[in-house]
């Protein structure tokens, strides 16, 4: 059997002189809100910077996985054509199905953002779709877009078409009887107030738009639907919200429903009976196609339940019941409902009822004291017993207003309702009615009642429905597993999951031939899957975790010990026998409360793999794999919880691969601390690092002990600066190297494991890399679509690159050519990099049957090569006795090619 070897003899090269001028690249740090302008001039910098990478040749390649979908947000079906839809991903971009759901295409990825709002398509012309861009669901992770964009021909192209500063989008109307008039309700940023805000009405096809209801600073529009009989009668809904890293207001006065009789010109509230002040949060609309005076309105109600209405039941011990209670009432409770809070709230292991109880009787610990962990553990607990959602109905055109039910709808939307909020109504039956939260629940009497409407193989938490208007039994639901449809009117489902659209928060690697992606995805657990995945095929993937899978760390001494975890770090070590234990430490009673960022950070040492550390607002050390837990840092953030989000934690951490005890934290207050002596001193480093940004990674370097790089992010202040730093004394000292990149969030900085002048760094656009440490960037975008990517690792033994994207599963890229172009290879005229061996198989050209489709088994061999100049090359491939297999003639140009 013969082994191929590649050689080239490059001729008749005509050296082409690149003469384009950068584009300014970086806002001053500090900017604030971007505007879209912003937005758009860096999407330019980008864009030259597409034209002028020397890594175009390079191709990223998709390894899944798409056994979990990902957060839907909205689906859009095409009149007339049954088996044609769309499905609007969260952050994965649209896709389009015209074989009902068998298979899938992205269809915007070309397009400055992939992030989703809403979509419609033109009822009178169904090859016009528009689509809302930045997603309203308002969470941790939902990125902003930049306005409506508008396609002609079913998605092929598209263009801009305006309200580039709404940010988020609630919904798009497509007037049936006109399709130059469309109404867009606009929600405006997430974090920051300001923008286009509203509802916003063209009547010329997006050419111009006009705010007909106008919101404010921190209240937009959610929620949009038309009568169907007479479109000039619109509803809209307003919701009242602010996001900050610290709290999060999700309702006021602000909130509440308006109506049009006039197509817009004119609008009344409605106040006829419905909830309105400083508790009402989200609301969600719909209404009856057969029916169109009777409407439904979901409301996420913040008021609080009467006591004997709380979800725990009257016997039951629970966070605000404590905070109402005297030592001798606390003294009187069920030892029973003492051991259930202890255990519920995740307080102190060594606690127990009859302890707890003679601490209080001893007065060794107040009530105060109890209440003081509890509320620096977790505010929302005192708020869980509130109405939630709520359904009300009318059935005159808006004018009076009724509450469906009378005993609260429990375990649907529990505190998350700005998460959720979608309302359905049969178009053929007004009293069938869908509510969709965690999990989807249906009634059949237009409220009254509720019945759960979930099956064990469907994601639990729904973002979208659609109801065939002609079979009302076929829905579609959207959620953030991905699409499922039912025939059946939701007795039995189907899922459509076949597109790489996870979100993944972190990812690492094992040292398995060949390796496997291990990583954590928004709601849908934490995985592991072969790097050989592709992504059509996603078989080689598997679940190991479940909740919002969180970082991911596997013991290096035999690939088979995970720790992985999910939201607030609750992490769990899983041995090769799949016993697990959970390793979370714990303050105990008395003690300053612990705080738990969303993503809390784990580490295991690179010096002993026994060694496992975690970042809570202190920096936490096992050294007996998680069993036992010791604070080697005092609290590392200003300390100030400030609302109802956790916060004043810890957000990355490291650990020096050079010298054991040189650790790094960085925390999303801003703050960068060091320590060389593993954790005895801790020095602040944060002087010359922007302040108040959320520190998004620390590197320490794995060729200089006193070199390390540092990212931080001002996505939750809607700031798209790119701030990246560098320091060569252990953070006395930093330097920026963010020059040359466009104004994009960084979220994660990697330096090359073989090449120290290397490094890479994920921003919320996509992958860049650096040859001389910083001093220029080049993008890595060939083949890898706009999609925020959260974290970066480079395989040390196959000299690979993994991208694990939030919105588009996880990528595979070879870092072989980038690592040796670091050298003096640009110098050369030409040059082959090595590949891989072809292995023989029997079945390459053999004979196959034409009645059947057969994969393509034939050799394939990409030969990567680096060009100096542009002109004519021939590649020559020979055996390895020297004799000529093939001769191929080729143009280039200065970039790297296979």
């Amino acid at each position: 059997m013969n082994k191929f070897r590649a050689s080239a003899v490059a001729v008749c090269l005509v050296l082409l002189a690149l003469s384009v001028q950068p584009l300014t690249a970086q806002r001053p740090a500090g900017s604030g809100p971007a505007t879209y302008d912003e937005k758009m001039a860096a999407w330019e910098v980008r864009e030259q910077l597409q034209e002028e990478s020397l890594f175009n040749g390079l191709e990223w390649r998709s390894v899944g996985p798409v056994i979990q979908g990902g957060r839907v947000v909205d689906i859009a079906t095409v009149p007339g054509e049954p088996y044609t839809f769309y499905v609007a991903y969260a952050s994965g971009g649209l896709w389009r199905t015209t074989n009902n759901g068998v298979s899938f295409e992205p269809i915007f990825d070309d397009q400055p953002t992939l992030i989703m709002g809403d979509i419609a398509v033109d009822p009178q012309n169904p090859a016009t779709v528009w689509v809302g861009t930045g997603e309203n669901n308002s969470s941790r992770s939902s990125y902003g877009g930049l306005g409506i964009f508008r396609s002609d021909d079913r998605g092929e192209s598209w263009r801009h078409v305006g309200l580039g500063e709404s940010d988020r989008i609630g919904r798009i109307l497509v007037d049936p009887r006109d399709s130059n008039r469309v109404y867009v309700a606009t929600l405006g940023r997430l974090y920051t107030p300001g923008g286009e805000r509203g509802v916003y009405r063209t009547t010329d096809g997006g050419e111009s738009w006009e705010q007909v209801l106008a919101g404010d600073d921190v209240t937009g529009f959610i929620d949009l639907v038309m009568d169907p009989v007479n479109p000039d009668t619109l509803y809209a809904a307003a919701w009242e919200r602010s996001r900050r890293p610290w709290d999060f207001v999700d309702s006021g006065s602000d909130s509440g429903v308006w109506k049009t009789t006039d197509g817009g010109d004119n609008w009344t509230r409605l106040t006829g009976g419905f909830p309105a002040g400083e508790l009402v949060g989200r609301i969600g609309l719909t209404l009856c196609d057969g029916q169109p005076q009777t409407i439904y309105a979901s409301v996420d109600h913040w008021e609080m339940l009467p006591e004997d209405q709380w979800d725990l039941g009257s016997g039951a011990l629970s966070a605000k019941r404590l905070r109402k209670m005297t030592k001798e009432e606390f003294l009187e409770q069920d030892p029973e409902a003492i051991e259930d809070f202890i255990r519920g709230n995740d307080l102190d292991t060594s606690l127990d009822a009859e302890r707890l109880i003679t601490m209080v009787e001893d007065g060794e610990i107040t009530m105060e004291e109890i209440l003081a962990e509890l509320e620096d553990a977790s505010p929302l607990l005192f708020q869980s017993d509130i109405r939630g959602i709520e359904v009300w109905r009318s059935d005159d055109g808006g004018a009076n207003w009724a509450r469906t039910h009378e005993e609260p709808i429990r375990q649907v939307v529990y505190t998350y309702g700005y998460y959720f909020g979608e309302l359905r109504v049969s178009p053929t039956d007004p009293e069938r009615l869908y509510l969709l939260g965690v999990p989807m629940v249906t009634s059949a009497d237009g409220g009254k009642n509720w019945t759960g409407l979930q099956d064990p193989d469907v994601h639990v938490d729904y973002h979208a429905m659609w109801i065939d208007p002609n079979f009302p039994d076929r829905l579609f639901v959207g959620n953030d597993g991905g699409l499922d449809v039912s025939h059946d009117g939701g007795k039995t489902w189907l899922k459509l999951d076949a597109q790489p659209v996870g979100q993944f928060y972190a990812i690492t690697l094992d040292g398995a031939d060949p390796y496997n992606i291990y990583g954590g995805l928004q709601d849908n657990g934490s995985v592991k899957g072969s790097s050989k995945t592709r992504w059509e095929r996603g078989e080689r993937w598997s679940f190991i975790g479940g909740g919002d899978g969180m970082y991911v760390q596997v013991d290096p001494r035999d690939d088979a010990t995970t720790y992985a975890g999910f939201q607030f770090g609750f992490y769990r070590r899983t041995d090769p026998d799949g016993e697990g234990t959970q390793v979370r430490p714990r303050d105990g009673l008395k003690e300053p409360a612990l705080r738990y960022n969303w993503q809390s950070p784990i580490l295991l040492s690179h010096h002993n793999p026994d060694i496992l550390y975690f970042g809570t607002n202190r920096f936490m050390r096992s050294m007996d794999q998680g069993e036992t837990w010791e604070a080697i840092s005092p609290d590392l953030s200003r300390s100030q919880n400030r609302g109802d989000v956790p916060f004043g934690t810890i957000t990355t951490i490291a650990e020096s691969p050079l010298r054991f005890g040189l650790l790094w934290a960085g925390t999303d207050d801003g703050y960068v601390h060091v320590t060389d002596d593993g954790g005895t001193e801790w020095s602040d480093v944060s002087a010359g690092l922007p302040a108040d940004r959320w520190v998004s990674r620390v590197e320490p370097s794995s060729h200089e002990a006193e070199v390390a790089y540092v990212a931080l992010n001002g996505y939750r202040d809607d700031d798209i600066t790119a701030y990246l730093y560098r320091t060569e004394d252990l953070g006395r000292t930093w330097t920026s190297i963010a020059g040359g990149l466009p104004p994009e969030a960084i979220n994660v900085v990697r330096e090359d494991s073989v090449a120290p002048e290397v490094l890479y760094v994920g921003t919320d656009k996509g992958v860049y890399v650096s040859l001389d440490t910083g001093g220029s960037w080049q993008i890595l975008d060939n083949g890898l679509p706009p999609v925020p990517v959260h974290d970066l690792v480079v395989h040390p033994r196959q000299r690979e690159l993994v991208a694990g994207t939030h919105g588009r599963s996880a990528y595979v890229l070879d870092a072989l050519p980038i690592q040796e172009m670091a050298g003096d290879l640009q110098q050369k005229q030409a040059h082959i990099f090595p590949v891989e061996n072809l292995q023989f198989e029997r079945d390459w050209k053999s004979r196959r049957s034409p009645w059947f489709r057969w994969p393509d088994r034939d050799p394939d061999m990409k030969i990567p090569f680096w060009a100096a100049a542009g002109g004519t090359a021939t590649l020559e491939i020979q055996d390895s006795d020297g004799r000529k297999l093939r001769e191929l003639e080729m143009e280039t140009d200065k970039t790297l090619f296979k």
